[in-house]
């Protein structure tokens, strides 16, 4: 039987794992060895694919799950110590699949006429353009189960009314760093709770961390949320279940701030420890 875990940390990945920029990952690096020295699994939850998600992961030996596509699905890898946990399946999909929502996209932007394109639309040349990545991240980032990302190329307005014919539709839209996510109708805090119960943590202090508006559910659900400071201005006025944390450095350094704060407060109930950055 897998030993229980004094927390487990879900965390973003663009701008709170990551640097926003330029994707380093160095800064978060002793905040991690804490996490892996104290035997705290750390979930990646992000908008990313299973596919660029998984090489993350093993280039950071994270071998617990990941959560994608904005809590779509949440993946485990056969080596995974919650694996036996869910003997018949890698994955649980907690969303709708792509096809499905390309065909609602098809209608609506015939309904609405709004501007965008879709990622199935581009190609690995164009998402690398928009994203700063390589092209063969690009192509991972392209391979894509449960969700469409939008590079809105309209006003604020008719996002807006976009949004409202996405929801009436009974799919939803979130707004990431760069993109405007078409998905089913979950969320990163839905799947997080839900992973936790299928391996049962029902119990187990939940960290999240995060930085941006598609991360708000997240931080809702966690016991102890922290918001990494973004280039982009103030994180979402969104409370976690028992304490609230902003960091003063960016990612990947502010993660190591956040998680050491977090894991004080949550694991010691030390919140005297956390209050530097609350």
């Amino acid at each position: 039987m897998t030993p229980v875990p004094p927390a487990v940390v879900f965390t973003d990945l663009d701008g709170t794992l990551l640097g926003h920029h330029d994707y380093s990952v160095d800064g978060a690096l002793p905040g991690l060895e804490r996490c892996a020295a104290l035997g705290v699994p750390v979930i990646p939850t992000t908008s990313k694919t299973a596919a660029e998600t998984e090489a993350l992961m093993r280039r950071l030996q994270l071998d617990w799950a990941c959560i994608v596509e904005n809590g779509s699905a949440a993946i485990l890898p056969g080596h995974s110590p919650w694996a036996a946990s869910l003997p018949d399946t890698s994955a649980l999909c907690f969303g709708i699949r792509r096809e499905q929502i390309g065909d609602v996209l098809a209608r609506l932007r015939a309904e609405t006429g709004a501007r965008f394109t879709a990622f199935s639309e581009m190609s690995h040349e164009r998402i690398a353009e928009l994203t700063g990545l390589s092209l063969a991240d690009a192509a991972q980032a392209a391979a894509r189960d449960y969700s469409e990302p939008l590079h809105w190329e309209d006003t604020a307005e008719q996002l807006e009314a976009f949004e409202a014919a996405v929801l009436a539709a009974g799919l939803q839209c979130l707004r990431g760093g760069r993109f405007v996510h078409v998905l089913g109708r979950t969320d990163k805090g839905k799947a997080a709770r839900a992973l936790l119960d299928a391996v049962g943590l029902t119990r187990c202090p939940m960290i999240a961390l995060g930085d941006a508006g598609n991360d708000e559910a997240l931080i809702a659900a966690a016991d102890v949320g922290v918001w990494v400071r973004s280039p982009r201005g103030s994180a979402p006025p969104t409370q976690a279940r028992r304490l609230t944390l902003h960091t003063r450095a960016l990612a990947p350094s502010g993660w190591t701030e956040g998680v050491n704060a977090a894991l004080n407060a949550c694991i010691g109930d030390d919140r005297e420890s956390a209050r530097g950055i609350a």
